[in-house]
């Protein structure tokens, strides 16, 4: 099984077959994973400045620019060559091997190390040569054959051809030295019956302790190709609107699981959101490696999952205070409504008489003890708050 990190199209995308550092301890091969084999430049692939391409790329295909690509019969031997290139300002001694491809523990493609049994493509290459020495800016072709077993199963399988620095370990000496590697894909398509088939295998919100979550869907590749599927992961709002969306382009390996890990951080505001998984890939049996022709696209839909998170320290804050407002609001809105209700019921009708001086809002205010501003509200009275002879009007109750 796969396990996928939150994806960066860009990185993973970086230099055709990708960017490799293999550690060795005490003579040990650390694991490592090869990213982003599914460039389409043709420079060469390249860390620690040297690496390798395909030497024979195809005009007709552009992804042999950086993948070695071949559909081959059981029985057949197809010759090729890798390019490998010094591009450092030293003279550099460079081992080239092939190995088979093994899931990678994030993002879409790894190789096995050197020391690996090789029971798939990595043993059906042989190299004509296993290292070369290059000087500074120059390169060379280092041809080799792949021959097809003839009980090879139909559908796609894979491998690598690595270029590694090699490093002499100095006599007598312990620690760790650095041995820095790159891969180029090969992928080999055995014809007959394909089939491009996946299958959500999943999708779980994980709690994390940082109050983020983690976005979890799963893929299962239950055809006899790799699937290159775009992987989406929207989660919204509870009143619908898109908070973020994680995802990209991967490819799922043949009979592969294939899962990511995308890291969602404690929403501001807190509350219930909801995330949806859909996977989108070509169904076309005859879709090459990398290739989308986008007129038989399959759209798969994954599980709905809801899940509640608290707000930040911020985002409380804000909340609180606008709670407070909000009820600062509605208590005043009652007590408004409160002496309406009450206006209303006690105050009692007065006539305005005529040829009475001093008959004015402000003087029957101060008459009826209360307040000129709500004699103008309580009777709906509009500037200048003339008052005339015969109007009649709402004031309080004469005091007893």
């Amino acid at each position: 099984m796969r396990n996928q990190s939150t994806p960066n199209t860009a990185a993973l995308r970086l230099g055709g077959a990708g960017k490799i550092k293999a550690m060795r301890f005490l003579g040990i091969s650390l694991p490592v994973l090869f990213f982003a084999v599914f460039a389409s430049y043709a420079s060469a692939i390249e860390y620690g400045d040297f690496g390798g391409r395909p030497a024979y790329p195809r005009a007709d295909n552009p992804r042999t620019e950086s993948i070695f690509v071949h559909t081959l019969n059981p029985g057949d031997i197809k010759e090729e060559g890798v390019l490998v290139v010094n591009n450092s300002t030293a003279r550099k001694t460079i081992l080239v091997y092939a190995v088979d491809s093994t899931p990678a523990t994030d993002g879409a493609f790894a190789c096995e190390q050197l020391a690996e049994t090789k029971d798939d493509v990595g043993a059906w290459i042989t190299l004509a040569k296993s290292e070369v020495t290059l000087d500074s800016g120059t390169n060379e072709v280092v041809p080799f054959t792949i021959a097809v077993p003839g009980n090879a199963s139909v559908g796609e399988h894979n491998g690598c051809i690595i270029t590694q620095e090699k490093v002499e370990k100095p006599d007598n000496k312990s620690g760790v030295s650095l041995s820095f590697r790159t891969g180029l894909r090969v992928a080999i398509t055995i014809p007959g019956e394909l089939e491009r088939k996946l299958e959500i295998a999943g999708f779980v919100v994980t709690p994390r302790n940082d109050g983020g979550f983690l976005l979890q869907p799963k893929v299962k590749n239950l055809g006899n190709v790799s699937i290159d599927a775009d992987v989406r992961v929207v989660t919204k709002y509870f009143f619908g609107s898109t908070l973020i969306t994680h995802g990209g382009q991967y490819p799922i390996l043949r009979g592969d699981t294939s899962d990511w890990n995308f890291e969602l951080k404690k929403p501001f505001w807190g509350g219930w959101y909801r995330s949806v998984f859909t996977v989108e890939y070509d169904g076309n049996p005859e879709a090459g490696v990398g290739v989308k022709s986008g007129k038989n696209l399959t759209l798969l839909e994954g599980p709905m999952v809801w899940f509640f998170s608290t707000p930040t320290t911020a985002g409380m804050a804000i909340e609180g205070a606008v709670l407070l407002l909000i009820a600062i609001i509605l208590v005043l809105c009652w007590l408004s409504r409160r002496r309406k209700n009450w206006i209303k019921k006690n105050w009692v009708e007065y006539e305005i008489k005529s040829g009475e001086s001093g008959e004015d809002v402000k003087s029957l205010a101060e008459r009826f003890g209360t307040s000129w501003k709500l004699v103008v509200k309580a009777n709906n009275l509009q500037p200048p708050y003339a008052l005339q002879p015969g109007q009649k009007i709402k004031v309080p109750p004469a005091k007893k």
